[in-house]
């Protein structure tokens, strides 16, 4: 399975009343993150036929960050259907595997005329004990 990696840095605007990061900031943080791991698997940048999310699926906020961390998302795909796509995306916290949060997200592959269409995306299967779990997990969330 391939991943893909960004980095946002957090700044004063990004805390809340608590001096923490906003978790609403980090939810568009995430999707942002997933949409860029989506479109690293699609290989298509801004084109007429895109991935468009249809679904953040079981979000979870597991520590805090603050201001001057740099979280890393690291994003993967686990699951391809003919036209949609789910991806995995967990934050880290500075240059560690403390997790922070993590999100699924599904997408779907959508031509000019905001229609559905096949995407041809294949994901292997999952070869870490690490990706066994996430790929475990997700399947709880869907009820399968």
């Amino acid at each position: 399975m391939k991943n893909y990696e960004t980095s946002k840095l957090i700044k004063s605007q990004d805390l809340n009343h608590h001096d923490t990061l906003f978790a609403g900031r980090l939810a568009e943080w995430i999707a942002e993150a997933s949409f860029m791991g989506a479109s690293d698997l699609y290989g298509k940048y801004g084109e007429t036929d895109h991935l468009v999310a249809v679904e953040m699926h079981s979000m979870k906020y597991l520590g805090p960050s603050f201001n001057g961390d740099i979280i890393r998302f690291v994003s993967t795909g686990i699951q391809a259907g003919k036209t949609s796509l789910t991806v995995y995306t967990k934050a880290l916290r500075n240059d560690t595997d403390v997790k922070i949060a993590e999100c699924f997200v599904t997408f779907v592959c959508i031509d000019f005329d905001k229609q559905k269409i096949p995407h041809n995306i294949v994901i292997g299967e999952p070869e870490t004990e690490e990706e066994k779990e996430i790929v475990e997990k997700f399947k709880k969330i869907r009820g399968k």
